[in-house]
């Protein structure tokens, strides 16, 4: 029995339509028919029906089901345990916020695609907070995501990389940047720009504003790290911009750290992913490298600002 066919069912059983799963295993959607077609030839038995626009299990699929999870489970513990780790084939689909896949960890993602040429990494950039929809819907694998806290629920399983201060820069132009002392107090009047208004540290940050009665001159919301430095040095605004993800940036050597001296903003960095759903060998060893990766950076990090 064919290990792809198997793992084509099992994606069909999750996905509930061809366009969906062969948009997951990067196959055409007339392969994986012709999957299913000889898994059902093998076993005698019909798997899958079309009901109302959308593939539905038999019976029989039902029962399948079970035994193909075990089995791919079997076949992804002997790949874990006996095959070579350079000879890693298969895929994985991360979506995560820009100032983590982006910025603070590209190196790593693009270290680990030459450590594993045959394993295709596809990032998509969105807003943290929209990654738990997409995990969800199965359009990703994996995520990798800002939270304040470390969270636990019954759907998720969270890897926490490391914890990290989250900065406000603006210009030298802007009279904040020669104080020896800010607060939220000084930020009154004051113009921002932040990537969007659900990240959850820039909610943090604007819930303490009002909770203080600060209002802000103005509030510019860009969707992109890139946009939100540009508006920065454009304009003397304030920016959120992550421990980890200020080396990394273009032109922000020439923006200035103010010097905070209120309740600090910190958020954790964390991997996140569907409990109920087995992870690949490619998938394991990223989290594997990924943690490692994370720990060297609280190591290095010269200020001490990380912590694990």
């Amino acid at each position: 029995m064919d290990t792809k066919q198997i793992l084509t069912f099992i994606t069909l059983a999750e996905t509930s339509n061809y366009i969906k799963a062969a948009d997951r295993l990067n196959y055409a959607p007339s392969t994986l028919a012709k999957h299913i077609r000889s898994l059902e030839e093998e076993l005698g038995t019909k798997l899958v029906e079309h009901r109302e626009n959308r593939i539905r299990l038999t019976r029989e699929g039902e029962r399948f089901y079970a035994y193909a999870q075990k089995m791919m489970e079997t076949y992804w513990e002997a790949m874990e345990k006996v095959a070579d780790p350079a000879c890693l084939t298969g895929g994985v689909r991360i979506a995560g916020g820009e100032p983590i896949v982006g910025f603070s960890l590209s190196p790593f993602l693009l270290d680990f695609s030459n450590q594993y040429p045959k394993v295709s990494v596809n990032v998509q950039m969105i807003c943290c907070a929209r990654v738990p929809a997409w995990l969800r819907g199965r359009e990703v694998d994996m995520g990798y995501i800002y939270e304040m806290e470390q969270l636990e629920d019954d759907v998720f399983e969270r890897v926490s990389l490391y914890n990290e201060p989250v900065w406000l820069v603006t210009t030298p132009g802007n009279p904040l940047a020669e104080r020896e002392q800010v607060c939220y107090q000084d930020l009154q009047d004051q113009k921002f720009a932040f990537t969007y208004d659900d990240c959850c540290f820039t909610m943090a940050f604007r819930d303490r504003m009002r909770q203080r009665g600060i209002a802000p001159a103005s509030e510019l919301f860009l969707g992109s790290v890139s946009a939100v430095i540009n508006s920065v040095t454009q304009s003397d605004r304030i920016a959120l911009i992550p421990h980890s993800t200020l080396p990394h940036i273009p032109g922000v050597s020439g923006l200035v750290r103010l010097n905070w001296v209120d309740e600090p903003l910190r958020s954790w960095v964390q991997i996140v992913y569907d409990k109920n759903r087995h992870l690949s060998h490619v998938e394991k060893e990223m989290i594997r490298q990924a943690r490692q990766y994370a720990a060297a950076l609280v190591e290095q990090d010269g200020e001490g600002q990380l912590h694990a």
